[in-house]
């Protein structure tokens, strides 16, 4: 990633403190390729415009999770919903039956859009240390998969 787009994608991310934007070193650590193959990071534009960035996760021989950040400005504007598509149709093509995703509970507005465009609360986690409680919900991929990814676990 060229350094002007690395810029404007930490810009797009929320602190997790809410007293600013993340360092550009837990960027790197949690979003970028350091994981690849198995994750693949995308930026999210909107007219030319950075505006959000997504991953696609390889947690299983046919399962995957998705970490979806938008900047305030993109969101109820339709362009996660679209980005969730562009997700699910990828997993499709390397084969993934089923996504993941892993909202903190205190996160309402982000479980009522993972709902909204399909995935299901399985389990809520609350004894993770050094996380906040989490729920963990899935879709599939395909209106006739299921069953499949009879455990579900979770990537950072």
């Amino acid at each position: 990633m060229t350094s002007s787009r690395f810029v404007a994608c930490s810009m797009t991310l929320p602190s997790t403190d809410g007293a600013g934007r993340l360092s550009d070193e837990l960027i790197r650590a949690k979003y970028l390729g350091a994981r690849l193959p198995d994750v693949e990071c995308y930026l999210v534009l909107v007219e030319e415009q950075a505006v959000g960035l997504v991953q696609l996760h390889v947690d299983g021989a046919d399962c995957a999770g998705i970490d979806l950040i938008l900047s305030p400005s993109a969101r109820g504007q339709g362009t996660g919903r679209r980005v969730v598509d562009a997700m699910v149709a990828r997993a499709r093509e390397r084969n993934i039956a089923r996504l993941t995703v892993d909202p903190e509970v205190g996160n309402e507005r982000g479980v009522r859009f993972w709902r909204a465009v399909g995935f299901e609360p399985r389990q809520t986690v609350t004894d993770r240390a050094g996380r906040a409680p989490y729920v963990v919900l899935s879709r599939s991929t395909e209106a006739a998969a299921i069953g499949c990814c009879s455990s579900v676990t979770q990537s950072d």
